[in-house]
Order: structure tokens, then C-alpha cells, then sequence
């Protein structure tokens, strides 16, 4: 009779064990797999979340948060009455997850997907998503980072555009270092962390206006800093060479030639053959 009852047991927990690997089905019919579940707080719709993940085609991994951005990417969970007719996995399994948890999800690839599958990778069947959901970002929190945001944006336009002023009038001449490429860096702060290394991956805020003060792009108003391999060639040859002349946590205005910027071609809003002049922060 014990081993009956050992038996019966043991098998609980073969099936139990079974439903766990195999996972359940999302709402949308995608499975999903938590290997965590710590409780954590779980995102609702208007929020926002704090993601790395890692997008694998059976053991070929096409995209990566860590390796494209350097750290997580920021997500806003959208209100089910707003969802497209396509619904993501990744959208499925946010829902399911808490803070801190880890999980895997699965979609199989259909029309749309194969769009972006590789050719040596036709065959496959379906696409996994290995998650892990780094913080949960109330519409309270969101409020206020964005609120500090464009507080942030502010100082930094009103510092620009007086140092633009000041440079346009030669009145900066006897503070700028010029580099023998012709790059011109006037630097605010040099920085206490470690010196910026070629090919590692930093983040830095920027704002980017032309000779005349005209405000090109930034990166204050998204909130979010630009992640980016340094020195590398990922960025115009100013940009990479200034960054390189600072710290971590450094700061400074970087005065770029046309032919170290966009040279004789538009760039959006940048006319051919612009001086360009970005205020930086490496973070």
C-alpha cells in the first residue's frame, strides 16, 4: 500500500514537473514559461516596464537589449482596447510577469515574422523570447520623470544656446581645444569616472543644434540616454572623437566641421555642409 501511495505520488510530480517545463497558454495562445514567480509587482495597462530580453531562433540569437542598447529597454503596456489586431508575445508575457521575474515565451512565425527571419533560418518554426522584467514604472513615476525631464531639457537649452551665442561672438576662443582633425571641444567637466574606452558601450544625453542656435534633436525630451559603442564609427567622426576626450559622468560642447559631421549631404533637418554643435553628457 506504501508503494502504491509513493507511486502515485511520484507520478504528481512527474506531471507537475511536465506542466511547469511545458509552460501555459497566453491569452493570445502564446506559450509562456515563468521560471521565477517572485511575487513582484505585476504591470498593468498604462504603465511602463523595464525589459532585457533576447530574441533566439532555435540556438541563434537575432536580437539582444543588452547587446543593441547596452541595458533594458523601455516599454508602455498598452490598453487592451488599443491593441493592434496583431498582438505580440512579448506583450502577453509582460502581463504575466512581476518585477524581477524571468521568463521565456514562444511565437510561431508566421507571415510577418518571416519577414525578418534570416534565409539560412527559413525553415524554423517558431521565434523564443527569453525575458526578464527589470523594473515596473507607475503612470504616477512616469509623470514625474518626464516632468524632470523637460525640467532637465530646459537648462540645458538655455546652456546651449548661451554658449552658442558666446562662440558665434568669438568670445570662446581663448577656452577651446582644437583637435588636429579640426574638431573644437570646450569642456564643462571632465568627469570622475573612468576614462571612455574605444568599442565599450556607453550612454550619453545630447543636445545637437547648428551655428545659428536652431535645435536639430536631443535626447532630454525622450528621457532616455543614447546607448552606443564608443569610437567605433557607429556615430558621425565628431561625435565618436569627442566622446573619447571624456569620463564617465564628464560633460562638455563639441564644435564639429562639416567634413567631420554630415558634409556636403542633408540630414534631416541638418542643411549640406553644417557646422554642428552638441552639448554632451556621458552617464
Amino acid at each position: 500500500m506504501r508503494n502504491i501511495l509513493f507511486l502515485a505520488f511520484l507520478a504528481g510530480v512527474v506531471s507537475f514537473t511536465a506542466c511547469q517545463s511545458e509552460g501555459i497558454k497566453t491569452e493570445h495562445g502564446y506559450r509562456f514559461i515563468n521560471h521565477t514567480d517572485k511575487g513582484g509587482v505585476k504591470p498593468q495597462p498604462g504603465e511602463t516596464v523595464m525589459v532585457n530580453h533576447d530574441t533566439y531562433v532555435g540556438d541563434s540569437l537575432l536580437a539582444s537589449t543588452l547587446r543593441s542598447l547596452g541595458g533594458p529597454r523601455e516599454y508602455n503596456i498598452a490598453s487592451k482596447e488599443s491593441l493592434p489586431e496583431r498582438v505580440p508575445a512579448l506583450y502577453d508575457a509582460l502581463l504575466l510577469m512581476g518585477e524581477g521575474d524571468s521568463a521565456t515565451t514562444y511565437e510561431t512565425i508566421d507571415t510577418f515574422l518571416r519577414k525578418f527571419i534570416p534565409e539560412s533560418l527559413k525553415d524554423a518554426k517558431e521565434v523564443r523570447y527569453e525575458i526578464v522584467l527589470v523594473d515596473v514604472i507607475s503612470k504616477a513615476e512616469k509623470d514625474k520623470e518626464q516632468a524632470e525631464a523637460e525640467a532637465k531639457f530646459q537648462s540645458v537649452q538655455n546652456k546651449a544656446q548661451e554658449t552658442v551665442k558666446n562662440y558665434a561672438s568669438g568670445n570662446l576662443s581663448s577656452q577651446l581645444t582644437t583637435t588636429a582633425s579640426g574638431l573644437k571641444v570646450l569642456i564643462d567637466n571632465k568627469g570622475a569616472g573612468a576614462p571612455v574606452k574605444q568599442g565599450e558601450g556607453i550612454k550619453v544625453h545630447y543636445y545637437g543644434c547648428l551655428k545659428d542656435g536652431n535645435m536639430f534633436d536631443n535626447s532630454y525630451q525622450r528621457g532616455q540616454p543614447y546607448p552606443f559603442p564608443a569610437g567605433v564609427g557607429q556615430m558621425i567622426p565628431g561625435f565618436d572623437e569627442g566622446v573619447m576626450l571624456l569620463n564617465h559622468g564628464g560633460s562638455g560642447f563639441f564644435f564639429i566641421p562639416s567634413k567631420l559631421g554630415y558634409g556636403d549631404q542633408p540630414a534631416g533637418q541638418i542643411p549640406p555642409n553644417s557646422e554642428l554643435i552638441f552639448y554632451v553628457e556621458v552617464i
